[in-house]
């Protein structure tokens, strides 16, 4: 019953992420904005860890399991990108550097301020 209690949580969540996107015509997508919601709930302390933590680590596990569509919907659509695909693996390129060079100044922030607390 645990896990069921954690699943609409998190489904609800993101439910009210996508009611929020579409009714008022957000620029993004309404999953984003429920982890946006999510992520103000946590750190307000209306929702603690504790109440997703077991499903959630379950989907970051089986994370892998979900690029699976869109992984498909790449080879489904490469008659699109045929001809611009220099263009498609320089930005994949490029946006995957940046995600880690982002990335680790993010790290080097947070471990700054840890050691210094």
């Amino acid at each position: 019953m645990k896990i069921f209690r954690q699943l609409a949580i998190i489904l609800s969540i993101n439910f009210a992420g996508e009611l929020l996107s579409k009714g008022l015509s957000l620029p993004l997508p309404g999953s984003i904005v429920g982890m946006l919601i999510l992520l103000v709930l946590l750190l307000t302390g209306v929702v603690k860890e504790v109440h997703i933590a077991e499903t959630a680590n379950f989907f970051l596990e089986k994370m892998p399991f979900f690029f699976i569509p869109a992984g498909v919907s790449v080879m489904v659509a490469y008659q699109f990108i045929d001809g611009h695909l220099a263009a498609v693996i320089g930005t994949i390129v490029l946006s995957t550097l940046f995600v880690i060079v982002v990335s680790a100044l993010v790290s080097q922030v947070i471990i700054k301020k840890k050691n210094n607390d």
